[in-house]
């Protein structure tokens, strides 16, 4: 189980996946929408995405031509929202 939280804690400690995160919080996007909003390119989010898919924090669906992509449930805003808090205590 250590392992495996330990794992689960490393994806937020990449800062593109963690914006990507943020993002999909507020609202589902497609690729080119998350390049747009992080500046970074397509393949940096599309390697990102796939990383945050197979840990299965995020979900797609299709619509048309365009994947949308969401997160998964509400734990994963509550972990960003709860270390959020945590650091803001700080200041």
């Amino acid at each position: 189980m250590d392992k495996r939280l330990s794992e689960f804690f490393k994806l937020f400690s990449n800062v593109l996946r963690l914006k990507i995160l943020k993002i999909l919080d507020h609202n589902e996007q497609n690729v080119s929408s998350l390049v747009t909003l992080t500046g970074y390119s397509q393949s940096n989010i599309s390697q990102q995405l796939k990383i945050l898919k197979e840990a299965d924090i995020i979900s797609h669906h299709r619509h048309g031509k365009q994947i949308f992509y969401t997160l998964k449930d509400d734990h994963i805003h509550e972990i960003i929202v709860l270390a959020s808090n945590h650091l803001e205590e700080k200041i």
